[in-house]
């Protein structure tokens, strides 16, 4: 299906925020990766989300769903610009608030929309990530028959996901969770790619790992919680090193081999970027980041997580009508993440660890001070953990 061409609309661009106002590279890498907010409502009430308890509200003045007014424009602006780029490969993940609340008939429809604009020019990986207590048999049909890949947020067993993932009547979604989990693995088997799990640094790490490789999938990955230099994370005993040392807990057992099966992407990137090879993902590289946010009102907006300063510096105030995404290349905030070590803070330019750290992840960064021009508020967490696990590796290879 194609869609009518750009035209004018009430979106109208916004001021750029000062503290993205930086130099910025001369050459700038293509989008491949499109975040596309299909639900800006969640049957969930996470205490740790980004997206409804970090400050930033403009969740509530968004489309419970993205139109498929919307919807067509995105699809042409993506061709558009893989066309221009001559990209042979985009993804498109489904995300929200939880986008299943979108249901099976609405998300096909957007699939059809982005297949019909791509024609045979190029490919779209689909996915989806989902807490995965909305799976009904139609989604299912959907996600086999459109081989979308599935990640499910859940955080361990329901003692530790009952923690934080608790629903808005404050009872525990786990339940309603391992069933979603274990629905997906019996119709669509591998295409239930992984977990997302949020640490918490009470827990006891290797028994979320434990509960965590009980689901049967093949990847895990286990994400800090969003604090920055404004709220900073709790540390208990003020430990410096406690959330790398919780790292680094599971990373002695899984390279031992405990869980051998699963793959974690933290610990997998960080490996790769310490022999001197590009990371596999966004956090944590110099490498240029190459994904986009879209909301469900067609807004354009930068990597979502930085919703959690509260800073609105997600905010690029364009809209997929008006706006082509090869146009965004040359906003601040997206030229910021594509310039490699121009992007770090001066203490994270000399840093030993300057390539395979990269300065954290990019809204751990932030203060109200210096915007986004510091170290990760885990630096010390960050920095303790690469000497432990490079001195670890290193062991085990002369030993070997």
């Amino acid at each position: 299906m194609s869609c009518a061409r750009p035209g004018r609309s009430e979106f109208r661009p916004k001021r750029v925020p000062a503290c993205l106002a930086i130099e910025v590279p001369t050459k700038v890498t293509a989008i491949n990766e499109f975040i596309v907010k299909v639900a800006s409502r969640c049957n969930l009430d996470c205490d740790y989300c980004y997206e409804y308890h970090s400050g930033d509200d403009s969740w509530k003045t968004m489309p419970k769903f993205l139109s498929m007014d919307s919807a067509n424009y995105l699809a042409f602006r993506i061709a558009e610009h893989c066309r221009e780029h001559g990209l042979k490969t985009v993804f498109v993940t489904f995300h929200g608030g939880e986008p299943t609340l979108a249901g099976a008939d609405r998300l096909e429809r957007f699939i059809e929309i982005f297949l019909g604009e791509a024609r045979s020019d190029f490919l779209i990986i689909f996915a989806i990530q989902t807490n995965a207590t909305l799976i009904t048999d139609e989604l299912c049909e959907l996600i086999r028959h459109r081989n979308i890949q599935v990640s499910v947020s859940v955080d361990g067993n329901q003692k530790h996901n009952d923690l934080h993932r608790l629903d808005h009547r404050g009872k525990s979604s786990h339940v309603r969770t391992a069933a979603g989990i274990a629905k997906l693995k019996e119709t669509v088997g591998e295409q239930l790619s992984g977990l997302l799990a949020v640490m918490d640094i009470k827990t006891d790490p290797l028994e979320v790992f434990d509960a965590l490789a009980q689901y049967g999938t093949t990847s895990v990955e286990f994400l800090l919680p969003h604090h920055n230099w404004d709220k900073p994370p709790p540390r208990p005993g003020d430990d410096e090193h406690a959330y790398g040392k919780w790292y680094f807990e599971i990373f002695k057992a899984w390279i031992g081999g405990r869980n051998s099966h699963l793959d974690i992407r933290f610990f997998t990137h960080i490996l790769s970027q310490l022999v001197g090879n590009g990371g596999i993902y966004e956090a944590m590289t110099l490498a240029p980041i190459t994904l986009l946010t879209v909301n469900t009102a067609g807004g354009y907006e930068a990597v979502d997580c930085i919703k959690s300063t509260g800073s609105g510096a997600h905010h690029l105030g364009l809209h997929v009508k008006e706006t082509s995404v090869s146009s965004l290349l040359t906003h601040p905030a997206i030229e910021v993440r594509q310039k490699g070590e121009g992007q770090l803070a001066p203490k994270c330019q000399t840093c030993r660890f300057k390539t395979s750290c990269a300065g954290g992840y990019y809204p751990h960064r932030y203060s109200v001070a210096n915007s986004f021009n510091n170290p990760s508020v885990y630096c010390s967490d960050l920095y303790w953990l690469l000497s432990e696990i490079t001195t670890h590796v290193k062991a085990l290879n002369r030993h070997a």
